[in-house]
């Protein structure tokens, strides 16, 4: 009886007041782990304690608290630290959000945490209280998933795409299949063997990356022809580079293949939309020249000479009363 009073003497009797219970959730995982406000002093190592308890060395993420009154309230900084372990009573409720997904580092509240309405708000938008809410700010945890590249070397019918994997096991998206293509030789039009993409899958890389299509033709594969090979050995060349793939295609359509000097080729379009203003302003004095006259296809060129001048030419076209172009 006595060794047992011996061991009771030693059970303090207080509470130790600097440490404190935190309950933390990072999605579907829960955990609780007692904080020693005499060692974590400083939102950096509660950090790194938050990392270590759940296991996110490479996973950036962001903390929050709810206080006495049930505000959800971030940790970011010292001061929001000492806060949250000050008002924790007796237990401190942390959530571990992950960073990215298209929400603000500064407004990133977890999403299994509703916002708090007060009454005035709900009855002055009752619409609203039930209308969620959609998220228009810029992504955080983006990243490349192609490029396009020798744009000043390749024939402007032609795109090279470099296909960025990141190291995961994502496929790359898209089948090829083997037909027929048209190819110019000396001695004319000739029919060959080539390569096409056939089908690509959805929300794979091939069709996130906005630069293949169905029925492009493969023309390269990381820098080696495929004019003579098979499917096959075009198909393990492809799995052979997968996690860094530059593939060359002739797309089917060459409406939107980036040109190298799309401005400049783009100046004869505003000089005949200009020339075809003096067209107006000049069918205004003469009105022979009308919309539909036979003429107006005459003297839309010779207005067009008129804007680019020529050494060789020194006298204007003249229109006569009948209509009639001499030059």
């Amino acid at each position: 009886m006595s060794k047992l009073l011996k061991g009771s003497k030693k059970v303090p009797t207080q509470l130790d007041l600097s440490i404190i219970e935190v309950k933390s959730k990072f999605d579907a995982e829960f955990r609780r782990f007692p904080l020693d406000k005499t060692r974590l002093t400083s939102y950096e190592d509660f950090y790194k304690h938050v990392q270590a308890i759940h296991k996110l060395q490479s996973i950036p993420f962001s903390t929050w608290y709810t206080d006495m009154y049930g505000d959800l309230l971030p940790i970011n900084n010292d001061d929001n630290f000492l806060r949250a372990v000050t008002t924790a009573r007796p237990l401190l409720r942390v959530f571990v959000q992950r960073k990215g997904g298209g929400v603000p580092e500064e407004n990133a509240v977890p999403p299994e945490v509703p916002r708090r309405r007060n009454l005035l708000s709900n009855l002055t938008n009752p619409a609203k209280s039930h209308l969620s809410r959609i998220s228009i700010s810029g992504p955080q945890d983006f990243r490349r998933v192609s490029a396009i590249v020798d744009v000043d070397i390749i024939p402007e019918t032609q795109r090279r795409v470099k296909l960025l994997k990141h190291n995961t096991d994502k496929p790359l998206g898209f089948y090829i299949r083997d037909g027929t293509s048209v190819r110019v030789t000396p001695s004319g039009l000739e029919q060959v063997p080539g390569i096409f993409i056939s089908r690509l899958v959805p929300g794979g890389l091939a069709e996130s990356t906005g630069l293949l299509a169905v029925n492009d033709e493969v023309l390269e594969v990381n820098g080696i022809e495929v004019a003579g090979k098979t499917l096959d050995q075009v198909t393990d060349m492809m799995i052979a580079n997968s996690h860094n793939l530059i593939i060359t295609v002739k797309p089917s359509n060459q409406f939107n293949n980036p040109v190298l000097g799309r401005l400049n080729r783009a100046e004869p379009d505003r000089m005949k939309s200009q020339s075809l203003t003096n067209l107006a302003t000049h069918s205004i004095h003469n009105p022979v020249l009308t919309t539909g006259s036979p003429t107006m296809h005459h003297a839309y060129h010779n207005e067009l000479a008129e804007e680019i001048p020529d050494s060789d030419e020194e006298d204007q076209p003249t229109v006569d009363e009948d209509g009639i172009v001499s030059i």
